[in-house]
């Protein structure tokens, strides 16, 4: 009867192959550390048949280790029996780092086993190789190995009945010892930590090695350089074995901080309406030198913070009925960099996108059930044909919740819905001054007017 193959190669770890094969397998001793939780894993997908091998006479060794005689033989002319089972770590020197005993709580074969000394005898037949099967399964399910082969070996006992000694030979994922940064000289140790704690990404020391983990944590490092004004910082993790055991790793950060980003100019391209100047202005987070740019340091680039940049310029536009108004992703356009590269001077370029300018044409109240609209409507300081201001809403909006509230309505909630005659007007707003929908410029509709007892 010919014997089973299960096999997972490296680097590939993606599928299993069905093998025909002959030979046999010894156990292996192992290290203890504690037991890391198992994680999901797409089982492999099975291969053809292939050869077979001789078998081997008895003792026999296989991974390093010795498989001696049954105290007690099996009765001669007996079909093959299932005579050993063998977890085994060949390739890191025979010792595994997770206990063996975590391994055969995966692994049914175990009762499935011939006893030498009590006469009992299992058959390996089709049942078995199923088992063997699901236990590769299972094993390669636990996500703790990086490779992973199921071999069924074949001895012959001195009777000439074949023996069949079922091998696991498993090499374990890398496991943590030590964490470091290295190249952290401008920006402080503990920003990268409490950023690492915000987006909850942690490496434990003793876990598995997991490449999408080591992607995100060095992601969120040229974050925390990008905040400081170093936008062309580079993050670079590299994996070092170490000694003091199998598959322990050292994970280093080397980080190349690179120049300072500082802004000379700012440059707004696509407007019209509104010039350079006044919407210079209204950056509060990104700067230039303005006139005085050759003589002022400028200021520090800081990407994280250009989304509250870029909402005060909408927020502008819209003031001056510009509704529709959008600002684009910036570009940075290096100028020079400094006599000692600390420092690399760039242009940012902000594309703007005005649109038309709008005036309050109709303008009425909907969903108001408590108060009149003849009593909400001097509260906005608007005329029909005024420019549209967005800031007059939400002032006219504040001054309609201290009505509600004394009222005792202190859930009451509005809302502008803004439709320009012309076209939809879609994704532009909220509570706070802005609005989507479609048709002529109007203010809030007071919604939510349930009174707290």
């Amino acid at each position: 009867m010919p014997g089973l193959r299960l096999y997972v190669p490296l680097p590939m770890r993606v599928f299993f192959a069905l093998l025909v094969a002959l030979s046999a397998a010894g156990p292996a001793s192992a290290q203890t550390p504690p037991q890391i939780p198992p994680a999901p894993a797409a089982a492999p997908a099975a291969r053809s048949p292939a050869g077979s091998d001789a078998p081997l006479e008895l003792p026999a060794t296989i991974c390093g280790l010795t498989v001696p005689a049954p105290a007690k033989l099996p009765p001669a002319n007996s079909p093959p029996i299932v005579y050993q089972l063998m977890p085994c770590f060949e390739k890191q020197g025979g010792y595994s780092v997770i206990e063996v005993q975590t391994y055969l709580y995966y692994i049914q074969m175990t009762t499935r086993v011939s006893l030498p000394s009590t006469d009992k005898w299992v058959p390996y037949n089709d049942e078995v190789e199923k088992t063997i099967i699901g236990d590769f399964k299972r094993l390669w399910g636990t996500n703790f190995l990086d490779d992973l082969q199921a071999d069924v070996r074949d001895v012959r006992f001195s009777n000439g009945v074949i023996g069949k000694v079922v091998v696991y030979n498993m090499e374990e994922r890398q496991r943590v010892k030590i964490v470091d940064y290295v190249g952290t000289r401008k920006v402080d140790q503990s920003k990268i930590d409490d950023k690492l704690k915000e987006k909850q990404l942690q490496i434990r020391l003793d876990s598995f090695i997991d490449p999408g983990l080591l992607r995100r944590v060095s992601g969120a490092v040229r974050e925390v350089y990008a905040a400081e004004g170093y936008q062309f910082a580079e993050v670079k993790p590299e994996v070092k074995e170490i000694e003091g055991g199998p598959k322990l790793v050292n994970v280093t950060f080397n980080i190349t901080e690179g120049p300072k980003v500082r802004i000379r100019e700012i440059d707004f391209v696509g407007n019209k309406a509104i010039g350079d100047s006044k919407l210079r202005r209204k950056m509060k987070e990104n700067k230039d030198g303005g006139y005085f740019s050759f003589i002022m340091k400028g200021g520090t680039y800081k990407e994280e913070k250009f989304e509250d940049d870029a909402q005060n310029l909408i927020d502008y536009y819209r003031d001056k009925g510009y509704v529709r108004a959008q600002v684009g992703q910036p570009d940075l356009k290096t100028l020079e960099d400094s006599k000692d590269a600390q420092v690399r001077w760039v242009q940012l370029q902000v594309p703007i996108t005005e649109g038309e300018q709008y005036k309050v044409g109709e303008f009425k109240f909907e969903g108001n059930t408590v108060a009149k609209a003849e009593g909400l409507r001097p509260l906005f300081k608007l005329e029909s044909g005024d420019t549209y201001s967005q800031k007059a809403i939400k002032k006219g909006i504040e001054k309609v919740q201290e009505v509600y509230g004394s009222g005792g309505y202190y859930e009451f909630t509005a809302y502008p819905d803004l439709k320009p005659r012309d076209q939809p007007l879609t994704d532009v707003g909220g509570a706070n001054g802005a609005a989507g929908g479609d048709g002529a410029a109007g203010p809030p509709a007071p919604a939510g007017q349930r009174k707290k007892k």
